[in-house]
C-alpha cells in the first residue's frame, strides 16, 4: 500500500476507477420510406421529420430495460463522480459490495438476454401482424446478431497517483506534471465529496418536507408520505462511511446523527404526531446546518482549500 508524505495511505491505495458499460439493441428502426410517404400526404417536404418503427412490443425488452436502469442506479449509488468519459470513484471500501451487485445483475441481464434471443422467432412472427405493411425483414437482425448487441460489464483502472509518475524528464518538468496530477485528483475529488454532501443535504431535507405537509384530518390524511423518505436514509448512511474517501470528519458526525435521531420507523411517524414533529423539526436543523456547512465548503474549495491527494 502507497503512503503519502504523513505516512497515511494515499488516495489511490483507498479508491479506484471503476466504469460500468452496457450496450442494448433499441428495437427501434428509422423507415425512409415510411417517413416520405407520410410528407407526401400532408404536402411536407421530406426533411420535416422522421418515422422510427417499434419492432417489438415494449414488454419483450422490459425486463432488460429494468436492470438496466437497476444496474446504473446502483453504480453511481455506490460510486463518486470522477470525470466526463465514464469513468467514477470507487473507494476501496465498497469494491466487494459494487463487485457482488454488478455480478448479480450481470447474471440477471445475460438470463434475460437469452430469453429474449429464445422467443425471437415468434417475436419475429409477431411482428409481422404488428408491423404489416411496414415489415422490413432486414430491419430485424440475426439471432447470433441480436446477441452480439447486448453486453454488460465494469472495467476498473487506478487512482492516478503523482507519486507514480516516471516519465524520463528533467526534474523541473516531472515536479510540474506531478502539481498537474495532484491537483486534477484534488478538483475530482472535490466535486465527489461535494456530491457526498449534496446526497445527505437531499435526503434530509426532503423528510423534513414530508413531515412537515403530512396532515391527520376528518378527511383522511393529507399529503401523505412514502416508506422511501427513511429506507433511503438508511441505505445512505449505510454506503456513505465507505464513499467518504477523502476522511471527511463533519459528514461523517452528520451521518451519525441522522442514524441516531432520523431512522425512525415510518408506520411510527404516520401514527404519533408528535415524533413527527420532533423528527420534522430535526431534520429541518440538520439540513440547514449541512446547508450553511456547504456554502463554507465550497468558497474553501473555491479559493483552493480542499483534500491532499
Amino acid at each position: 500500500m502507497t503512503s503519502n508524505s504523513n505516512g497515511e495511505p494515499s488516495l489511490s491505495s483507498r479508491a479506484m476507477l471503476c466504469s460500468l458499460s452496457i450496450s442494448v439493441w433499441s428495437a427501434r428502426k428509422h423507415d425512409a420510406e415510411a417517413s416520405e410517404e407520410i410528407a407526401r400526404q400532408h404536402g411536407a417536404q421530406t426533411d420535416v421529420g422522421r418515422y422510427y418503427k417499434t419492432l417489438l412490443p415494449k414488454a419483450a425488452l422490459a425486463e432488460i430495460q429494468n436492470i438496466v436502469s437497476d444496474a446504473r442506479q446502483q453504480h453511481y449509488f455506490m460510486t463518486l463522480p470522477w470525470d466526463d468519459n465514464g469513468y467514477r470513484i470507487l473507494p476501496a471500501a465498497a469494491y466487494m459490495d459494487h463487485t457482488e451487485k454488478m455480478r448479480a445483475l450481470s447474471d440477471r441481464f445475460t438470463a434475460a438476454v437469452e430469453a429474449l434471443v429464445n422467443h425471437f422467432g415468434q417475436l419475429f412472427e409477431d411482428a409481422k401482424v404488428r408491423l404489416g405493411g411496414l415489415l422490413r425483414p432486414d430491419d430485424f437482425p440475426s439471432v447470433e446478431e441480436l446477441r452480439s448487441k447486448y453486453s454488460f460489464e465494469t472495467k476498473v483502472m487506478p487512482l492516478p497517483d503523482a507519486n507514480d509518475f516516471r516519465v524520463t524528464l528533467g526534474e523541473e518538468e516531472k515536479d510540474r506534471i506531478k502539481r498537474q496530477i495532484r491537483a486534477s485528483v484534488e478538483a475530482s475529488l472535490q466535486v465527489a465529496s461535494r456530491e457526498l454532501w449534496q446526497r445527505l443535504y437531499e435526503a434530509v431535507s426532503h423528510m423534513a418536507e414530508r413531515l412537515e405537509a403530512y396532515k391527520v384530518t376528518e378527511g383522511g390524511v393529507e399529503h401523505p408520505f412514502r416508506d422511501s423518505i427513511v429506507t433511503n436514509l438508511v441505505k445512505l448512511v449505510d454506503i456513505l462511511p465507505k464513499l467518504n474517501v477523502t476522511g471527511d470528519a463533519e459528514l461523517e458526525r452528520l451521518a451519525t446523527e441522522v442514524r441516531a435521531s432520523l431512522l425512525v420507523d415510518p408506520n411510527e411517524l404516520r401514527n404519533s404526531e408528535p415524533l413527527r414533529t420532533e423528527t420534522a423539526k430535526t431534520a429541518e436543523a440538520i439540513a440547514e446546518r449541512m446547508k450553511m456547512y456547504m456554502a463554507g465548503y465550497s468558497a474553501s474549495a473555491s479559493t483552493g482549500g480542499g483534500v491532499a491527494a
